[in-house]
């Protein structure tokens, strides 16, 4: 998703600073729960997020995972409803809190918020809709190189460590871990990523992106 803190004009991120509350957690936290009433809006100001739904015990479907200067959970702040998933720090982080009534507030007031809040629904249906066709159509490597791709793409710079656990990548892939693994071992030895101590390193997006035109 594209930053919101880095699109945004000074005065509206003043703005944002004095209304909100800052509030740090550790890695694999909680920020909140699924069914809790979402009563403020969190924007990343460092670290990272993943948002996750369990449809059954044991098991962890990712969302999404939101970096720094990115808001997320925005449509249950925006109508009322509970938030759909739960959050969960995937490392140190450091959340900008916008309470809902603050959130509505600032929406009517600010031309500028109102069109990034419109712009950010827009790029997630844009997301889901990719997602989903690669899912029901791409072979297993298509679909962990397209994960991979929107975890580095989300990145500040390169080289990036892909912060989520093999697991995890399997889930938003649709896949099982097994099958990840071995397509992540394949990607190391074709030099598309790197294995270092077990952490996924991506230099460069040319050559994954490379390999899914193919």
């Amino acid at each position: 998703m594209k930053p919101l803190l880095e699109n945004i004009s000074a005065e509206l991120f003043k703005k944002l600073e004095s209304i909100g509350f800052k509030r740090s957690y550790g890695e694999d936290q909680e920020v909140f729960a699924r069914g809790d009433k979402a009563d403020f809006l969190p924007i990343v100001l460092s670290g990272a997020v993943k948002m996750i739904r369990n449809p059954e015990v044991g098991k962890e479907v990712i969302i999404g995972i939101f970096r720094s200067g990115e808001m997320f959970a925005v449509p249950p702040v925006f109508d009322g409803a509970p938030y759909p998933s739960t959050a969960i720090a995937v490392e140190k982080t450091e959340l900008l809190q916008i309470s809902r009534s603050d959130f509505l507030n600032i929406l009517r007031d600010s031309p500028e918020f109102a069109f990034e809040v419109i712009g950010w629904t827009c790029e997630m249906l844009r997301e889901k809709t990719s997602m989903i066709r690669t899912l029901a159509t791409a072979s297993p490597e298509h679909r962990v190189g397209r994960v991979l791709i929107k975890l580095a793409e989300d990145a500040a710079a390169l080289p990036f460590r892909v912060p989520v656990r093999r697991q995890d990548i399997a889930e938003m892939a649709s896949l099982t871990t097994e099958t990840t693994i071995r397509v992540i071992r394949r990607f190391a030895n074709q030099g598309l990523v790197r294995i270092v101590h077990g952490k996924i390193f991506i230099d460069s997006l040319e050559p994954l992106q490379a390999f899914l035109r193919d």
